[in-house]
């Protein structure tokens, strides 16, 4: 009964930031950990070592579950997964629901605070530890991901857009800060955006207004996405998966903070460094605070 269940439904920058606790449980328990999380995931798991997407209801025993979230579906498909002890490892006492005393052996939550996302996590599942605490890691995607529109040439990466849109930054300020770059490094840009009108409207705005530097794919699939981020000379992004992939995949990168805990997403690196807006009176960093030429200098920085 080698190896064990892991439940997770949230994003894929969330799932990419477990990787390092879930190389720990197949230190532990083996292979294969079994990952009950959304279908379109299924590409991201290709990449992470020992780990296999599990479609549907599981049949076979494993001893042991670990879910990784409050979520209800989550909550369901640990019930249903044949399972001998069942844990579950939350970031915050507020997320508990009432059921979960009864439907896991034991619940993990000493409150995530300021701390990386990804180590807590890894420190607080409950198996012996396997070395000390590394950042998410992942294979490099076949070339049979890269998108049709791309050719042998450098690019720069740019993913100005988030699922929220207080983390985005202002398209006038992305069009000064692309300008200047391509100016001082002639690096070609490809943009990507997710799928929302305000996404892809801002998108556009930023491509029309920068002179033909930057090149937009607006229909990627993940295997693209995860392609893009792997090759890219640099990544430039606001707080989102693409930085979390950056890392992973090795790439430099430089990610634009703006009301999120810079502390939870980010761990420094060499090749892969942060920008946070300054506060406000009221204690919150807002995008619109962000000037270009702390990005600038960032992007500097940075050797890639």
């Amino acid at each position: 009964m080698s190896g064990c269940y892991v439940v997770f439904h949230k994003q894929l920058g969330d799932l990419l930031l477990l990787e390092p606790a879930m190389a720990r449980l197949r230190k532990h328990h083996g292979v294969p950990v079994k990952v009950l999380t959304r279908t379109g995931h299924r590409a991201l798991l290709g990449l992470m070592e020992g780990v296999e997407f599990q479609s549907g209801f599981p049949i076979a025993w494993k001893k042991n579950l670990y879910c990784y979230d409050p979520l209800r579906k989550s909550a369901l498909r640990s019930f249903l997964a044949p399972s001998l002890r069942r844990y579950c490892i939350l970031p915050e006492k507020r997320e508990m629901e009432w059921f979960q005393p009864a439907l896991f052996r034991r619940i993990i939550v000493p409150e995530l605070g300021d701390q990386y996302v990804a180590k807590y996590f890894w420190r607080n599942t409950p198996v012996p530890s396997n070395g000390e605490f590394r950042p998410p890691r992942l294979k490099l995607p076949p070339s049979g991901w890269k998108p049709a529109e791309m050719g042998e040439e450098s690019f720069i990466l740019v993913n100005p857009t988030s699922g929220w849109r207080k983390k985005s930054w202002l398209a006038e300020r992305w069009v000064e800060t692309l300008k200047a770059l391509h100016e001082q490094y002639g690096i070609p840009f490809v943009m990507t955006s997710a799928s929302a009108g305000w996404q892809l409207d801002q998108c556009r705005e930023i491509t029309n207004k920068s002179g033909g530097i930057v090149r937009t794919i607006e229909k990627t699939s993940l295997e693209n996405f995860l392609w893009l981020c792997s090759r890219a000379r640099l990544v430039l992004t606001v707080d989102g998966a693409a930085s979390h992939l950056a890392q992973a995949f090795k790439a430099p990168s430089v990610t634009l903070f703006g009301p999120t805990n810079l502390g939870n997403w980010h761990t420094p690196a060499k090749l892969n460094l942060a920008v946070q807006a300054a506060e406000e009176n009221d204690g919150v960093r807002r995008m619109r605070n962000l000037p270009v030429d702390a990005v600038i200098e960032k992007v500097a920085s940075i050797r890639f």
